[in-house]
């Protein structure tokens, strides 16, 4: 029988409750499946580091081609506290998602999220006064359109494609466009997690989001090693081929049965 009716019964006979079982009341999720999405949660908010790694091991490079590369650190650590607020949004919701309604943390996720991409641009070409303003304004105005019911995609979208311009122009490495990519199998999985409620697809949806900072530390490593890396050629072929891949699978992606909640199948068991 399921934890959920152990700790049950343990606090119907009296007994005080294991904190596994404390915690394991509070995931809507079979075992398998909730370690998967933990993992790629605990993963996502680690990747950031690996950016703060790089950029102190070729600080001397980027100090060359970027005009703040400092401020790179800025943006790992809000990509970790974006990542942390989604996590404690997780935790409110059971871990088992069906949609994306509005909320607090929600909106501190994004809003971080915006926020590193503007430093982004600003590592890049922060030397340009008036570059200062334009991108914190933008970033500022992102929780303000999300509390007003107005669109916020435009908004990252525009400092997501001005940080990968800008720093491709600084690396002249065309993986940072990898990012793109990214942001589509985001918006992918998170449609079918919505559609079906299979919540494997929530693992999927968190981690394909630390693919962008993976492609800007291979970049800063190909670049600071004079390694050519990724050509054009094998971004627009991985990237078609993997789009390719997801358009095919969709259909029988939309076919998975939903996720049986956790507490759900301790009651029929």
């Amino acid at each position: 029988m399921a934890s959920n009716t152990r700790a049950t019964d343990a606090h119907d006979l009296g007994e005080p409750l294991k904190p596994w079982q404390r915690v394991g009341r509070e995931i809507d999720l079979p075992v398998a499946t909730a370690v998967w999405v933990l993992i790629a949660h605990v993963l996502t908010i680690l990747v950031p580091l690996w950016l703060v790694v790089a950029v102190a091991q070729h600080i001397d490079y980027l100090e060359t081609v970027l005009d703040r590369p400092s401020l790179l650190y800025v943006s790992a650590g809000l990509f970790v506290v974006a990542s942390v607020c989604e996590s404690a949004q997780n935790t409110l919701d059971r871990w088992y998602l069906t949609g994306t309604p509005p909320s607090l943390l929600d909106m501190l996720f994004n809003s971080f999220i915006v926020l590193g991409l503007a430093f982004q641009v600003l590592a890049a070409v922060g030397d340009t006064g008036w570059v200062w303003p334009a991108a914190l304004l933008l970033a500022a105005l992102f929780p303000v359109a999300y509390l007003m019911g107005w669109p916020t995609p435009p908004i990252q979208a525009v400092l997501g494609l001005a940080a990968a311009v800008l720093i491709y122009r600084a690396l002249d490495q065309p993986v940072v466009f990898f990012s793109l990519v990214t942001v589509f199998f985001t918006l992918f999985f998170l449609d079918v997690l919505i559609k079906t409620r299979q919540q494997v697809m929530h693992g999927f949806t968190t981690l394909v989001n630390a693919f962008s900072v993976v492609a800007l530390v291979a970049a800063i490593g190909w670049a600071a090693g004079g390694e050519q890396g990724w050509s054009w050629v094998v971004v627009v072929v991985v990237a078609v081929a993997l789009v390719g891949v997801a358009v095919l699978l969709r259909p029988w992606l939309l076919r998975l049965p939903a996720t049986p909640r956790r507490a759900d199948a301790s009651r029929i068991g």
